[in-house]
């Protein structure tokens, strides 16, 4: 049976297992896992990109694909990750505050239009 196969594991996988919405899914390497190993010549990168969900769920308030920003630091402690992301909050908020007067306006019914 061709499309049996089994895990690392040793488990039963078959290809309905590897259906995603009815449709059949394949993994690939993620950025992530290159973000990793540059992390650990370059100290602190990022990757940006489309991220899939794998839990299995046919509704409609799923989000099955999403953008995704993943900072990666290698040999940090925790309190280096609150700093990091403390600041990048800070300067994404002093950004859209800055630069998107108009688009808060309009997304708290604002609008002088």
């Amino acid at each position: 049976r061709g499309s049996e196969q089994h895990t690392a594991q040793g488990e039963h996988d078959t290809a309905h297992d590897r259906l995603f919405f009815r449709q059949p899914a394949f993994l690939t390497v993620s950025g992530q896992l290159h973000a990793e190993m540059f992390a650990c010549a370059l100290s602190r990168v990022y990757t940006f990109g489309p991220t899939f969900r794998a839990e299995k769920s046919d509704t409609r308030t799923h989000l099955a694909e999403f953008w995704m920003l993943e900072p990666e630091m290698a040999f940090a402690t925790l309190n280096d990750v609150v700093a990091m992301c403390e600041a990048m909050l800070r300067s994404t908020a002093n950004h859209v505050l800055n630069s998107c007067g108009h688009d808060i306006d309009l997304l708290f019914g604002r609008s002088n239009e």
